[in-house]
């Protein structure tokens, strides 16, 4: 974009005392955003006098569409969930399409299983072997841990109203070849 180099900086430190400093550089820095845990996140939202891209917690979600390219959905889903758990970044979530259910479905839940992640399942997919049963406690959880809870829903709408429901703004994601879905799934959500 042409910016000059130094346009962007990272500052490679863990120190508190430094970040509360930064936070009130309102002459030196255009907008900060922090990468770390909650107390990072909590002391910058209560301290800052600069502009922050912030977010306390990240409940995310993944909707697999009954149009979804299925060997796409089976790696996303799985690298969404596995790559790094303990990150906001990591979904939280997996909603599949009511006539997904039994395959895809059934597909996606076995490879999380398989890959040691632990499945809080709705009723509709707790009888696969090996997944827990999802109590209500389980729909807005940031686990930040092998943990995902899992439902299916009926389409993109009640896709939708989950997340609504139960979401943090965060990251949402559709798998689909429906291009119609994908301009619902991101009218209707932040």
């Amino acid at each position: 974009a042409d910016l000059p180099a130094d346009s962007i900086q990272l500052v490679p430190t863990r120190d508190r005392a430094a970040v509360s400093e930064m936070l009130t550089m309102t002459d030196t820095i255009d907008v900060i955003v922090p990468r770390g845990g909650k107390g990072l996140v909590g002391l910058v939202q209560r301290e800052a006098r600069v502009p922050v891209f912030a977010h306390l917690e990240g409940i995310v979600h993944i909707y697999v569409d009954a149009k979804a390219d299925p060997d796409l959905a089976r790696r996303v889903v799985l690298n969404a969930k596995t790559r790094r758990t303990g990150i906001c970044g990591a979904a939280e979530c997996l909603l599949i399409h009511r006539d997904l259910a039994a395959t895809l479905g059934a597909d996606l839940i076995c490879d999380l299983l398989n890959a040691g992640v632990e499945v809080r399942a709705d009723a509709d997919l707790a009888t696969i072997p090996g997944t827990v049963p999802a109590t209500a406690e389980d729909w807005g959880r940031e686990y930040l841990d092998s943990i995902i809870a899992a439902r299916v829903v009926a389409d993109v709408d009640e896709a939708i109203a989950h997340i609504r429901q139960y979401g943090s703004q965060h990251t949402d994601c559709i798998l689909t070849e429906d291009p119609e879905a994908v301009a619902r799934f991101f009218e209707r959500l932040d």
